[in-house]
């Protein structure tokens, strides 16, 4: 894998929901009491999809043991590799019944939102959007609404999770293109032009969904593949 390409897997709980109780406990013990911990079924479905996802697909690049992978949590709670495991990004995303992970040599953010109705979405967009970004709802057939809304919401939110700044910074300052017939796109930063230059925005086909994958640099290369299987003894080894 090179630094232009972002390995990008993806996964539904739908082709796991006979295996993840079995799945649960080949997890590590704070992720096993961390699962038991969600009392909504489709959250508890999805972290554990998301964890056995993220160790096996880690596990193989890195040629260890997926449940020997170290995990730590940055200053922001971003999740990442260790310090003594080779230098290697992720970042996991998932609604409805889809989870993501996305890979890489440098960091990297990615957000995925199953598309559904949103039903406060203009009210939304007055409040975490730009006064452009806003516009474009607002313009927006009542067909097109809830995608255009969800497209620039997955712009921010994959840039705030690439620099790990999470909720440290309000959605409203982070600018997005609003066209959604035009490549995503970091606008500004605060009012900083030259700050958003220099990250990448691209967009992955994911039936059902949008997502957004973040990367500071040139546009990446996506290497897209659903997972529809996951072999027990793959996490037992």
């Amino acid at each position: 894998m090179t630094e232009s390409t972002i390995r990008l897997y993806w996964a539904s709980v739908r082709d796991f929901e006979d295996d993840l109780d079995e799945l649960t406990t080949l997890l590590p013990t704070e992720e096993r009491e961390r699962a038991h911990r969600l009392n909504v079924t489709a959250a508890r479905q999805r972290f554990v999809l998301g964890r056995v996802l993220l160790r096996r697909q880690l596990g193989f690049l890195l040629g260890v043991t997926p449940a020997a992978l170290e995990l730590t949590v940055a200053e922001r709670g971003k999740p990442q590799l260790a310090a003594s495991c080779i230098p290697l990004a992720f970042n996991l995303s998932h609604s409805g019944d889809v989870v993501v992970l996305a890979v890489a040599d440098q960091q990297v953010g990615v957000d995925v939102e199953f598309q559904r109705p949103i039903d406060l979405a203009e009210r939304l967009s007055r409040r975490y959007f730009s006064p452009a970004e806003t516009g474009a709802v607002l313009a927006a057939t009542s067909t097109d609404k809830d995608r255009v809304f969800l497209r620039i919401w997955t712009q921010k939110e994959a840039w705030l999770k690439a620099t790990g700044l999470g909720v440290g910074m309000p959605l409203r300052e982070v600018e997005t293109q609003p066209d959604p017939t035009l490549p995503p796109r970091l606008l500004t930063v605060s009012g900083d032009r030259d700050q958003a230059a220099r990250w990448s925005l691209t967009e992955a086909s994911i039936p059902g969904a949008v997502c957004i994958v973040a990367v500071a640099g040139s546009p990446p290369d996506l290497d897209v593949r659903r997972i529809t299987s996951l072999s027990l003894d793959d996490l037992r080894t």
